[in-house]
């Protein structure tokens, strides 16, 4: 898909593509060497870091890049995460080629273009979190290891991972950073505005 989204923008007159990157670390590096206006990046990528972390990554070092979200993979929380913190816009892979050019177009221009614009995640849990997992999810939200959390903590690395699974179950999602995004989302923990 990226091999003919490339040939396809760079059909029109008035679109440059500078960069065509297949990872987040790969992007990141290039950026580097590069002038771009408007960045399209897709949530999952083939190799290393996720989408998220990509776009937090290029926002800590380049904060006014435009980045359009555009992805087959609909989680609300995290496009309500990444509309928070800068994005600007979300757009499903099944947009029509004029549509997404109109989009481009419009983000350069400093415009947004959410469609749809992702509904914020219940606030309801399924089991409240105790005391002690709200500790490791806050840890957790601040980059720290299991082995760095056990630390800090005084408690062993497997309990930290047992804590970690828990946190997982009860707000329903599959990994680390999905926790962190949905417990901000939710008030559990506070995130830095540097991170």
């Amino acid at each position: 898909m990226r091999e003919g989204l490339r040939v396809f923008l760079e059909s029109a007159p008035d679109i440059r593509v500078s960069l065509d990157c297949d990872g987040g670390e790969t992007a990141l590096d290039a950026l580097k060497h590069a002038t771009c206006d408007v960045i399209l990046l897709d949530l999952v990528l083939r190799r290393g870091m996720d989408g998220v972390t990509t776009f937090n990554r290029i926002r800590e070092t380049w904060p006014h890049m435009a980045i359009i979200i555009l992805t087959s993979y609909q989680d609300p929380t995290s496009l309500s995460y990444l509309q928070s913190h800068g994005a600007s816009g979300y757009l499903d892979k099944t947009i029509s080629p004029d549509d997404l050019l109109q989009a481009i177009r419009l983000v350069a221009r400093g415009h947004s273009v959410w469609d749809p614009t992702p509904k914020l995640p219940s606030p309801t849990l399924l089991e409240p979190l105790t005391s002690r997992e709200t500790h490791v999810l806050q840890l957790l939200a601040e980059g720290l290891s299991n082995k760095e959390i056990g630390s800090r903590l005084a408690i062993s690395e497997k309990t930290v991972k047992v804590h970690v699974s828990h946190i997982l179950g009860k707000l329903n999602v599959y990994d680390r950073t999905q926790a962190v995004i949905s417990a901000h989302q939710r008030g559990l923990v506070h995130l830095s505005t540097n991170s």
